[in-house]
């Protein structure tokens, strides 16, 4: 799952991407790379890190002109692609059109609806009046692709129009190595931010090479105070939900090199594109200005798992093997949310600065696993995946468990920081709720919560009682704002959510809300984690007995509830 924002910056539209996740996860570059000769000679550890001819290379080149022509690199693209900026065959309707403040665009609804490619919400008229917060998430799954005109409402924090990339430069570093992407032959190179931006300012007749940044993730430089993304998707992402919060406020290195990595650093990231940047067809993480969207129907999927093997993506054009593809050019100021799964490929008419990330969240589990067993397949190389990914499942069910049933499956000494942490976040919220107060109710920073996805109301969903359990989830840190667990109170608050001024205390008589989403995606976490080979398993420090844990987890340890 990714979100992008296009911002008063640069030309009219924005560009590039990243290639396979999998926030994936996300978390990821672009595709259609040829192997380099350095290649070859990799060490028998990262051999097996290697994927599939004309992929990305998991070696990268530092920026230096080898002489070699364009022509004479494989992966050189030979299909039309002014030609597919021009005809009128990639006519689907799968995007959802967002207002301010997140409302759907009813008219584009209904028209979407008529045509049958909307499936994620039924009633038009209830998406009229529903906004984009968790419960229009829960309810619909976040399938569709969603466009918002304006970030009004969202809760988006941008720099000033006038932010260029010398600014970027200026704020992560003269000397932060980013990776590049050749555009004409899809290969990775490194550069300094400091060439990166003496190559941007450049005038484009003087330019030999299109080059493009993909992912610059920039969370713990300055420049991450200036980006905030939407409110909605700190409530939903497992790095901000799940993930032991101690782990990532340890986080002092603003690289991504892996060995100094305590959590999934996918968040932010900056996209840097000059005019006539392409990125090939991939999975989960994107941005620009023209796209072309896939639907992860099993058939497009299995299509584009083969067309990453067949070693011919610079030959074909994925978009003509599908039955369905929707192109469409995202303006400046626009938002957009690619759902798990969407397969896309991007274009930039002009210079652009875009920015976006990567989260997962658990109401489409089955196909970020399905994302994840692909990029398997195809041998995608570890840094351009979503960091500790089976790590994240485990300490997803870890998560529920320990919300339904307070049985904690973590370790003494991670019980203890996560005690800590919570106490901490407790107190900080408090007083920031007096400090609102006095400003009038004004919020003055984001909520924190890690309450969102268990505490808030579902129609449909699986109610599981505490009384008869006789057991109380923990007292977790007090939001300002959360959403209620008592249904009707929540649906009759204009934007899904309510005041709970005892957030705070025991969740004794309350009862946890999960989503048909979420029980099967579950059930999938739960299978998928019991299948992995001892090797692949993966499982974290934190967890102290992963068996244990996957026996609470199971139905039969509640026989007359429904639990997960």
């Amino acid at each position: 799952m990714l979100y992008l924002i296009f911002p008063l910056l640069g030309g009219e539209n924005q560009d590039t991407q990243r290639s396979q996740e999998e926030e994936e996860e996300d978390s990821s570059s672009d595709i259609s790379f040829s192997l380099s000769s350095e290649e070859s000679e990799m060490e028998p550890e990262e051999e097996r890190i290697r994927y599939s001819k004309r992929l990305r290379g998991a070696m990268r080149r530092r920026y230096e002109d080898d002489g070699i022509s364009d022509d004479e690199i494989e992966g050189k693209r030979t299909f039309d692609l002014e030609e597919k900026l021009t005809t009128n065959k990639y006519n689907a309707n799968f995007v959802v059109f967002m207002e301010g403040k997140g409302f759907a665009c009813l008219e584009n609804y209904s028209e979407a609806q008529e045509s049958g490619e909307n499936t994620a919400l039924k009633d038009s008229q209830e998406v009229q009046c529903m906004h984009f917060n968790v419960e229009y998430i829960q309810r619909g799954g976040l399938r569709d692709p969603l466009i918002f005109k304006n970030c009004d409402g969202l809760g988006i924090k941008m720099p000033e129009p006038d932010f260029s990339v010398s600014d970027v430069r200026l704020y992560v570093g003269s000397r932060r190595m980013v990776d590049v992407m050749d555009v004409n032959t899809q290969r990775d190179i490194e550069m300094t931010m400091s060439q990166w931006a003496r190559y941007y300012e450049t005038p484009e007749e003087d330019r030999e090479k299109l080059y493009n940044v993909i992912s610059l993730e920039f969370s713990h430089t300055r420049l991450e105070n200036l980006v905030q993304r939407p409110n909605t998707v700190d409530l939903i992402d497992w790095v901000d939900n799940m993930w032991p919060r101690h782990l990532k406020e340890s986080q002092t290195e603003s690289t991504n090199a892996i060995l100094d990595m305590q959590y999934p650093k996918v968040q932010k990231y900056c996209l840097m594109s000059v005019k006539g940047c392409y990125t090939d067809f991939h999975v989960d993480f994107g941005g620009t200005s023209i796209f072309w969207l896939i639907p992860p129907t099993p058939q497009n999927l299995e299509l584009y798992e083969n067309w990453l093997l067949s070693g011919k993506q610079g030959d074909i054009f994925l978009g003509d093997r599908v039955s369905d593809c929707q192109r469409i050019e995202l303006k400046q100021g626009y938002t957009f949310v690619i759902p798990s799964g969407w397969i896309h490929a991007v274009y930039t008419p002009m210079d652009t600065l875009v920015f976006g990330g990567n989260f997962l969240h658990s109401f489409n589990i089955p196909m970020q696993l399905r994302i994840y067993s692909i990029e398997d397949r195809t041998r995608v190389p570890i840094k351009f995946r979503y960091p500790f990914y089976y790590e994240m499942c485990w300490y997803v069910l870890e998560r529920y468990v320990y919300c339904i049933t307070n049985g904690s499956h973590l370790t003494k000494d991670f019980q203890k920081e996560s005690l800590n942490m919570d106490m901490e976040l407790c107190n900080s919220d408090s007083g920031n709720m007096d400090e609102d107060d006095a400003m009038g109710g004004k919020e003055s920073r984001r909520p924190i919560t890690r309450r969102s996805i268990l505490t808030s109301p579902v129609a449909n969903g699986a109610n599981l009682d505490y009384d008869e359990l006789n057991r109380g989830c923990r007292s977790l840190p007090s939001p300002k704002r959360t959403l209620s667990m008592d249904s009707e109170s929540s649906r009759g608050s204009p934007n899904g959510q309510a005041w709970d001024s005892h957030s705070n205390c025991s969740l004794k008589d309350k009862k946890v809300h999960l989503t048909q989403f979420e029980l099967e995606g579950l059930r999938c976490l739960v299978d998928k984690l019991e299948s992995l080979p001892l090797h692949k398993k993966c499982v974290p420090t934190g967890i102290e007995d992963e068996d244990a844990l996957i026996a609470d987890v199971k139905p039969s340890k509640y026989t007359n509830q429904q639990t997960l």
